[in-house]
């Protein structure tokens, strides 16, 4: 009688021996087909040749082979960010002319086994993807309205093309706002799709008069263009829930401040030049866009190579200074009770070091700032500290409740939360920062965004401005 372990055994062994004896099957790819892509915006033929160069260039392989370059195949497919799902099927080609086309002395090197004819085809599951986006959102300390429109694969390679534009006013000021402009390419390369190219320009106007957080011989109207020129990397999970990427890149910024009347003031021109380094991992899953549950990371640094800040006409020289300067935020939730409760954690810190000795300051715009609906609630605006600082910290804890007769999945959610932080410059003398609590009524989905919140500010300094009761925002996008 035989043991039924050794029984086991031994079938394992035979099937493993089946699957290493398939394995070796030789196959002769004579066609590849694809389905499902884009008519209206295609991938060029380069780009495919490129990456179906592995079956391509040696059709004749084993079935090992074949499913390895297959896989890479789907994985440089979906790098292009422009498929949601790939799928490849292999099937027995039923008339065998291919064969034809296959060297007499290539089936020698498979121990004579005739190759099986085989014509391998690509399902492709395009994303759906929203051209054009306008925004607009009214809130008790600013107001805005942008818009985006996205150029996606026009080329063929790929790539996309992104344009953007944002008008900001603050409600019952004199105060101009803000406008800012943005265009950004992305090419991924041809044999690595993973890879992109990134080039980002810029523009932006500001308004600084009569805001609080800049010191007085700030505020005026400040210009500042910036031009990114750098790679990114991107890391697809093999469930595709996350795709973390990394970005290294040369920054060249200059800034340029007028005063009301339009006569340049003392501290500009401004230039910087920098490499900046950013990474992201996010695998939150989301109730519309509530987050409900996983983690986000994101990490950035930038490393500045020269900065020089012009000084009167009067003066001779200019002052130089070189930073270290870095930003780590980080973000978990996890639901309970069937979805009726989601708890979240939000930890972020960061600082700017100096590289080389200097009595420099640094500029207002290179600043941390703490304060207001998107940062720190029960707080003004960026009012958290002595009009920013060199280093922060933030932390942030609450609880969203489902409400009666809503789904579990909603995206209205009532949340209460304690949230604290602090804005510095130098050592940290305590962490009796500025903190507080309070509760709101949440709304986020792709068309609307809201934010109603009542807070009550229980920690607080002479320098720090609190905002007790309401405060709200909506933002409603048009797609």
């Amino acid at each position: 009688m035989e043991h039924p372990e050794f029984s086991n055994g031994l079938e394992r062994e035979t099937q493993l021996a089946i699957l290493k004896r398939s394995s070796l099957k030789p196959l002769f790819i004579t066609t590849v087909s694809i389905d499902g892509d884009n008519q209206l915006s295609p991938l060029s033929d380069a780009v495919y040749k490129s990456v179906l160069e592995p079956v391509l260039s040696q059709p004749l392989q084993t079935l090992e082979q074949s499913m390895t370059n297959f896989s890479e195949i789907k994985k440089k497919l979906i790098y292009t960010g422009l498929f949601k799902d790939v799928k490849v099927s292999l099937d027995r080609e039923a008339k065998g002319a291919g064969l034809q086309n296959l060297p007499e002395d290539a089936i020698k090197d498979y121990n004579l086994e005739s190759p099986i004819p085989t014509a391998a085809r690509i399902f492709l599951t395009p994303m759906q993807f929203n051209n054009v986006c306008l925004t607009s959102t009214t809130g008790d300390s600013q107001s805005a309205l942008g818009g985006r429109y996205s150029f996606i694969n026009t080329w063929g390679k790929a790539e996309v093309l992104t344009l953007q534009s944002e008008l900001k006013a603050v409600p019952f000021s004199p105060n101009r706002g803000e406008r800012n402009f943005e265009a950004k390419l992305m090419v991924p390369l041809q044999k690595n799709p993973s890879v992109k190219a990134v080039i980002d320009a810029s523009y932006a106007k500001i308004d600084l008069r009569d805001l609080n957080y800049v010191a007085s011989e700030d505020q005026g109207l400040q210009s500042q263009a910036a031009l990114n020129i750098g790679v990114q990397k991107t890391w697809i999970t093999k469930n595709l829930s996350s795709a973390p990427f990394l970005y290294n890149g040369l920054s060249i910024v200059a800034r340029n401040i007028a005063s009301a009347n339009g006569s340049e003031k003392s501290k500009s021109p401004f230039s910087k030049s920098s490499f900046v380094s950013h990474f992201s991992f996010d695998n939150r899953k989301f109730f519309g866009l509530f987050p409900a549950f996983g983690v986000k990371l994101a990490a950035s640094n930038e490393y500045v190579i020269s900065q020089k800040l012009g000084q009167s006409s009067d003066t001779i020289g200019s002052q130089e200074h070189s930073f270290n300067k870095f930003a780590i935020t980080a973000e978990a939730h996890r639901p309970i009770f069937k979805n009726r409760i989601i708890n979240s954690l939000d930890i972020a810190f960061g600082g700017i070091i100096p590289t080389v000795q200097s009595t420099s300051t640094t500029h207002y715009m290179d600043k941390f700032y703490l304060g207001g609906l998107a940062s720190l609630k029960g707080f003004e605006r960026n009012s958290v500290g002595q009009q920013g600082g060199d280093f922060f910290y933030k932390l942030r804890l609450a609880s969203s409740f489902k409400l009666p007769n809503t789904p579990s999945d909603s995206p209205l959610r009532l949340q209460c939360f304690l949230n604290g932080g602090d804005v510095f410059d130098g050592k940290l003398d305590n962490f009796y920062g500025a903190a507080s609590s309070g509760i709101s009524l949440l709304y986020k989905s792709r068309l609307a965004n809201m934010d109603l919140t009542y807070a009550i500010p229980f920690s607080y300094r002479n320098q720090d401005i609190a905002k007790p009761g309401f405060s709200f925002g909506v933002s409603l996008s048009l797609y």
